[in-house]
């Protein structure tokens, strides 16, 4: 059963891992879009993240 929690928890830190470095990626890359990546047009991703963070307080702030 030691053996079993040890792989488990090993495998929940890899995923872990794992999605860390795929969002630093998405960060990075929308960071740095112009600058690399000169035919890579921005996608918004960053814009979009903003307006869903800020929608719960825009709803508030009508009422």
């Amino acid at each position: 059963m030691k053996l079993f929690l040890d792989n488990l928890f090993f495998l929940g830190a890899m995923v872990s891992l794992a999605g860390l470095a795929w969002g630093a990626w998405l960060v990075l890359r929308e960071s740095l879009a112009g600058v690399v990546f000169p035919v890579h047009r921005k996608s918004g991703l960053a814009a979009a993240f903003v307006t869903s963070l800020a929608h719960p307080f825009r709803r508030v702030a009508r009422i």
